[in-house]
Parts: structure tokens; C-alpha cells; sequence
């Protein structure tokens, strides 16, 4: 008679257990994901520099897969199961999505900073490509000398190009090819105290007071002597030497 009953009371136990673990599973089997939501403190990011996203879903129990996590541009992600991570080399903004069993999250935009170390070497590397050629220039034509045509035509015009005003030496030395340019030439030298020359009118003077060119001034620009000047305008030929016809004075 014991062992009947202690068969029966066996039998009862093993019954309520399969029921709690049946009731358990059903339990487990009806969890569904309510929300996913995405956040982050940093929403601006340096190239190549890793942040961490913060996830959280509802029910905290359901674990994301790493296929649950979508962004733009494709940058890399990674998912630990607790922390999603963020790397991206390409400057632009990025969106963050989250989706698993039919519910997705809120979208996170990250914008990735341009990288201002690379986008300054193009201009440098030209910077300094020019300033290369400029020197390479300045040593094989130091005093950015005109080609003396090979015909003596009048009509014959030739380019001038200068990086500093011409001494008055140098119009002399230069005269006969400033002439048959159509470009303003950039002369410099020193006014006598008293402007106008009884023989010349108005004349320029190098630095020792030996040679000089005449001044036209067709707008009265220069008004007094004695100085240190710069004109600029076209240079043509005089009976005497040359003569310079003034559009700018500095």
C-alpha cells in the first residue's frame, strides 16, 4: 500500500513539473520585441575615429543580431551584443538604423568631419610647385630679361613680362625692345627737386643721376620733386633717348 502511494505521489510531481516547464516555455516562446532605440552623445566624428553607440531594446532579454544593424555609406560596425561600435573614413553624414522581427528603431544621423589635414596638401603641394617654377624662373632669367626679336621692324610687337619695376639703367638697356611692346612697363627712379628740366620738361634719373628718361603726364598725377617714384605706362622713343607717358604713379 506504500509503495502505491508513494508511486502516485511520484507520478503527481513529475506532472506538475512538466507543467511549469511547459508553462516556461510558452512564457519564453510569446517574448516579442516592443522597441529598439538608438542614442549617442557624440553626433560629429573625425575620420577613422571609433564611437560607440548606445542600444536599447524592449524587452532588455531579446538580443539583437549583427544583420539588425543598417547605415548609409557603409561605413563599419560593429555589435558586441551590449555596445554597437562606429568607424568611418569618408566625410558625409551617416544614418543608423536597427530592425529585427518586424520593429525598427529610430534613426541616428552621425556626421563624419571633413579631413582638413588632406583636403590642405593639394593646395600646398601647388603652393609649392609654383613658388619651385618661380624660383627655377628667377635663376635662369634673373632680371626677367625681354628676347631681343631678331627682325628690327617697328611693327614688330614682343611680350613683356616683369616681377619689379625697371631702373632707368635698364629702359636704356632695354629701349629699343620696350618700344614694340603694347604693355605698360613699371619704371622706378628719382624726380629732381625742381620737376621740370628747362631742356627735358619733367625727367626721371637713375640712381647716380646719369642717365635719365623724359615724363609725359598727360594727367598732372606727379605733383612735387625730390622723391623716390614708380610710374607706369608705355615706353617710346625720343630724338634724346626714351620717354615714358604716365597712366599710374606710386
Amino acid at each position: 500500500m506504500e509503495d502505491l502511494k508513494s508511486g502516485y505521489k511520484e507520478d503527481n510531481m513529475k506532472k506538475i513539473a512538466s507543467l511549469f516547464m511547459v508553462l516556461a516555455l510558452c512564457g519564453c516562446g510569446s517574448q516579442e520585441i516592443e522597441s529598439i532605440r538608438l542614442s549617442c552623445d557624440q553626433k560629429e566624428v573625425e575620420p577613422d575615429e571609433t564611437i560607440q553607440i548606445e542600444v536599447q531594446v524592449e524587452p532588455d532579454s531579446i538580443e539583437l543580431s549583427e544583420d539588425a544593424f543598417h547605415a548609409t555609406k557603409d561605413p563599419d560596425l560593429k555589435w558586441d551584443g551590449e555596445i554597437l561600435r562606429f568607424t568611418a573614413d569618408e566625410a558625409g553624414d551617416y544614418q543608423i538604423t536597427a530592425s529585427q522581427d518586424g520593429i525598427s528603431s529610430n534613426t541616428l544621423i552621425l556626421s563624419v568631419k571633413e579631413d582638413t589635414e588632406s583636403s590642405k596638401e593639394p593646395e600646398e603641394t601647388e603652393e609649392t610647385a609654383n613658388q619651385e617654377a618661380s624660383e627655377d624662373q628667377e635663376e635662369s632669367n634673373p632680371a626677367a630679361q625681354p628676347s631681343t626679336p631678331e627682325e628690327s621692324d617697328d611693327e614688330y610687337l614682343v611680350s613683356w613680362s616683369q616681377n619689379d619695376p625697371l631702373r632707368v639703367d635698364e629702359v636704356w638697356q632695354y629701349g629699343d625692345v620696350l618700344v614694340n611692346t603694347d604693355q605698360d612697363v613699371w619704371v622706378r627712379g628719382q624726380l629732381p627737386q625742381t620737376i621740370r628740366d628747362e631742356k627735358e620738361g619733367m625727367i626721371l634719373w637713375n640712381e647716380d643721376q646719369s642717365v635719365m628718361i623724359q615724363i609725359e603726364d598727360p594727367d598732372h598725377q606727379i605733383q612735387q620733386g625730390n622723391q623716390a617714384i614708380t610710374l607706369v605706362g608705355p615706353i617710346s622713343k625720343t630724338d634724346s633717348g626714351y620717354k615714358i607717358t604716365v597712366k599710374r604713379v606710386f
